[in-house]
């Protein structure tokens, strides 16, 4: 239910930004002017749609104890490194509108305002090394599973510009997180 709500949030969001674009672009005109000047934009709203884990990559270690008699215990070191990135669907939005002078211009300037919200800027890379002991007990067989993920954030931004208003959706990515995960593969077999 609550993802339906999210939708039904972000429709809202976008009817309540298009009737706000046409009363500013119809108060211009009725002034002499014609809303915002093609040349220009303005962004009108922005809403997170959904927050997601991304898996970046995963690792994997298995150690065979199944006839030992002592615990084995195993040392292990990872490296990762993942890339800040912002995306922006224009597809289908622009076409007739602008200028790439002002796409170009839009596109930072909606880039700069995620940055500032989630305090992460765009290209920025992220490096994580972790060192990790495996324990594995007499008799056993264990496979163990580093998980790599960033945060994934959707969302739209509502965009006027020559007195129309666009939806256009974004997906930022940020963050290196891991999880470490365990499986039990085989005990000995008498």
């Amino acid at each position: 239910m609550l993802p339906l709500l999210s939708l039904v949030a972000a429709g809202t969001l976008t009817a309540v930004a298009v009737v706000r674009a046409k009363r500013r672009s119809a108060a211009g005109r009725a002034q002499g002017g014609r809303g915002l000047p093609l040349g220009t934009f303005q962004v009108v709203g922005q809403k997170m749609v959904a927050e997601t884990e991304q898996i970046l990559a995963t690792e994997e270690v298995s150690l065979d104890n199944r006839f030992g008699n002592q615990p084995l215990v195993s040392d292990h070191e990872f490296c990762r490194s993942a890339t800040v990135s912002i995306e922006t669907d224009w597809s289908g939005h622009w076409d007739g509108l602008t200028s790439a002078n002002l796409l170009t211009a839009l596109k930072a300037e909606l880039q700069c305002r995620l940055a500032r919200k989630l305090g992460v800027e765009a290209g920025t890379q992220i490096s994580r090394q972790i060192r990790l002991k495996f324990t594995v007990a007499p008799g056993k067989k264990v496979l163990y599973r580093v998980v790599w993920k960033q945060t994934a954030q959707r969302g739209l931004f509502e965009v006027g510009v020559g007195g129309q208003v666009c939806t256009v959706p974004y997906l930022i990515t940020f963050g290196l997180a891991h999880a470490v995960q365990s499986v039990d593969l085989a005990d000995k077999t008498p």
